[in-house]
């Protein structure tokens, strides 16, 4: 993000798994790490990393089968960059698809999340 790559291609996407990791927490101090830059002479990337992280950026919910961490994904990056995975053999495929069947969500953001976006960004 902040070597201007996003700004080379800005349709390009990246997946990341485990709810994707750390990035969502941290939004706010990759913005603020990026405005102070900006005002003391480094050139950076045009747009601050959180907007980046919110375009390009997908997560799946490998490996985390916990509603606080769903719940703050889609506040911090919206319905539409959140996929289904399991994180086979790792996690078990049964607890995972009853976590998802089971997470205080609407059916619109669960059918994104379990198909709809896989369909949309892979080309399915």
């Amino acid at each position: 993000m902040f070597s201007k790559v996003f700004d080379d291609f800005p349709e390009s996407k990246l997946m990341v798994g485990h709810m994707g990791e750390g990035l969502p927490y941290v939004l706010w101090r990759l913005d603020s790490r990026w405005a102070w830059h900006n005002h003391h002479g480094i050139e950076l990337a045009r747009n601050k990393p959180s907007d980046y992280i919110r375009h390009n950026l997908y997560i799946t919910t490998s490996g985390v089968c916990d509603v606080p961490p769903l719940l703050w994904r889609l506040l911090a990056l919206g319905s539409d960059h959140i996929l289904f995975a399991a994180d086979y053999p790792f996690e078990d495929l049964r607890t995972a698809t009853a976590f998802l069947r089971s997470a205080p969500i609407s059916d619109g953001d669960r059918a994104k999340i379990a198909h709809g976006n896989a369909e949309r960004l892979l080309r399915l």
